[in-house]
């Protein structure tokens, strides 16, 4: 009589075996993979030896999930690719804070990208990652990826868009966009500046590269650009100064490459702009290359000023500092309080910045006689 499949596959040791070599219980072995803590330490080297020398690796993953009702993972949404998730000075801070809290609780962090603007539907990455709770990080309110994450019915946290007003019932974890950007604004106008343009983040999701008036920009959906946009009109509405005559080119992408092309077309549209109000530091850097493209001095004839404050620092450049860090933090906390039975309080919390004045903003220039 032959031998059936099932003979020639060998099967794996479990706890219990183990616990029999070893001469102690089950509940002992598990222990010493789980909680090994509770356990000496000659006692729990004994146990993993003869565990290695059986080819027990430890309780099945799968099976203590299913047990359990976790997995042992939340997931980070981000609008963009993974790719630029990663090159993203802001977001390296971000996903740091974040594991500094999982790290300590043995969590895993699966990062849920965008898929490419030209893909027909964000949709499937969210819902097939296997995570117990989710944080979406910058992420318009009409994204079809916010929506996506909502219909998991997981426990979710916001840091900075969609705004609480977009998002009612969600823990929100940001800062004070309006303030912030006002404070920027008002920077430029106290050193004498009235002709200056902003290179904005997309209005919404779907927000291609170009100019975004003033109608555009009132039917924005997405949360820091909208707010950054209304700081920026408060300060030159108080300055007596139009809004509505202010340039605003718009860079759904805050790299260098988008900063570089929308300052060439902002300079090349409004050539007398003295100041550029930039909402990213690789946006205002970009920004610093179409000034040089012109042949302009920074700050002599052109101030630029960036947000996030994540430009190297021999770049010098003026910029409103915000704790990443710390955004990823207590987003992190908020979320682990909810997996842990807290229910969502839909609060905010809006953490501290500060304008940080360095080399590249100026006096404005008195005209030539």
């Amino acid at each position: 009589m032959g031998r059936s499949a099932d003979d020639e596959v060998p099967r794996r040791a479990g706890v219990v075996a183990v616990a029999r070599a070893v001469g102690t219980s089950p509940s002992t072995v598990s222990n010493a993979f789980n909680r090994p803590e509770r356990l000496s330490p000659e006692l729990r080297e004994r146990i993993m030896r003869v565990a290695a020398e059986l080819g027990y690796g430890g309780p099945d993953p799968v099976g203590r999930s299913l047990r359990s009702g976790r997995v042992g993972a939340i997931g980070v949404v981000f609008r963009r690719t993974l790719a630029y998730a990663f090159d993203d000075p802001a977001t390296a801070p971000f996903l740091r804070g974040v594991s500094e809290v999982t790290d300590a609780q043995q969590l895993a962090v699966v990062v849920v990208p965008g898929l490419p603007d030209e893909h027909p539907s964000h949709g499937p990455a969210i819902r097939n990652v296997a995570v117990d709770g989710l944080i979406v990080y910058s992420v318009a309110a009409d994204d079809p990826l916010f929506e996506a994450a909502r219909r998991r019915g997981r426990p979710t946290v916001v840091v900075d868009s969609p705004a609480p007003e977009d998002a009612p019932g969600l823990d929100f974890v940001g800062i004070d966009d309006r303030a912030a950007a006002e404070s920027a604004m008002r920077h430029v106008l106290e050193l004498g500046h009235r002709r200056v343009g902003v290179l904005s983040f997309g209005t919404s999701a779907h927000a291609t590269p170009g100019p975004a008036d003033v109608a555009m920009q009132e039917r924005a959906t997405a949360s820091v650009t909208r707010r950054r946009l209304e700081g920026c009109a408060r300060a030159l509405t108080a300055a007596g100064l139009p809004w509505a005559q202010v340039p605003v080119q718009q860079c759904p992408v805050s790299s260098i490459e988008q900063g570089t092309a929308g300052g060439r077309a902002l300079l090349d549209g409004h050539p007398d702009v003295t100041a550029i109000v930039a909402f990213s530091d690789p946006l205002a850097l970009g920004a610093r290359l179409a000034a040089a493209d012109r042949g302009l001095t920074v700050p002599g004839e052109l101030s630029i000023i960036g947000f996030d404050d994540t430009a190297p620092p021999a770049e010098r450049l003026t910029s409103v500092h915000q704790p990443h860090a710390d955004k990823g933090r207590i987003a992190a906390e908020r979320l682990l309080a909810a997996l842990n039975g807290s229910p969502p309080a839909g609060t905010q919390e809006l953490l501290p910045t500060r304008l940080v004045v360095r080399d590249s903003t100026a006096p404005v220039r008195p005209p030539s006689p």
